[in-house]
């Protein structure tokens, strides 16, 4: 397994996917898309193939905004894919620049780290997919009682993601199953409030 893979926590041997790629399938995108405002400039950090990017690109030329979707939506990864630009560790890298938004689809295993980075980089807003359950453990939850998360969006329906970018396994060629609750957490940055739970 390459670095990548063993900072991401990514062990084929074990089931999971190298490098943590578990793509967020656009259907969940396009839920949180449909109420929650994207304030832009975003940063999205772990763009992979583009599936947040590409409809945040697409949310803009529906907006205000118009046909600014190139310089209003930075898209980069650690592992390029493709998309975006690549060999970028966001946890890691000197952002000079500051965003509106930071939104990504953070490596499992990093969820923390990649709120408290982002906290640091964004203006107004940080959302993140991720399993309900970072919402548990004594230490991620006193994390999270000392920052600004306004709303969890959990979804009615489990979300399938796509294991390596694809809406299938690889091995069998039949579609991934999912049986892990997802959900969408927004940071407001200078919200003092109780976090408020909404269902998509």
């Amino acid at each position: 397994m390459n670095e990548g893979g063993k900072l991401a926590g990514g062990n084929p041997a074990r089931g999971r996917v190298e490098n943590d790629f578990y793509a967020t399938n656009p259907e969940s995108t396009k839920a949180l898309l449909a109420v929650e405002e994207i304030i832009y400039p975003a940063l999205e950090p772990a763009c992979g193939e583009g599936h947040i990017s590409k409809l945040l690109k697409a949310d803009i030329s529906n907006s205000e905004y118009g046909d600014s979707s190139d310089v209003l939506v930075f898209s980069t990864d650690l592992i390029f894919r493709g998309y975006g630009q690549g060999g970028i560790d966001f946890l890691e890298f000197d952002y000079f620049e500051r965003y509106k938004t930071v939104i990504t689809n953070p490596p499992f295993c990093l969820f923390q780290e990649f709120v408290e980075k982002a906290l640091k980089i964004a203006q107004k807003k940080v959302i993140m997919f991720g399993k309900l359950q970072a919402l548990e453990g004594q230490k991620r939850a006193t994390f999270l009682q000392t920052t600004p998360l306004k709303t969890v969006y959990v979804f009615k329906k489990r979300q399938q993601l796509f294991p390596n970018g694809k809406d299938y396994k690889e091995l069998t060629g039949r579609k991934s199953a999912n049986t892990m609750a997802f959900a969408w957490f927004v940071w407001e940055i200078g919200y003092t409030g109780e976090p408020v739970i909404k269902w998509i």
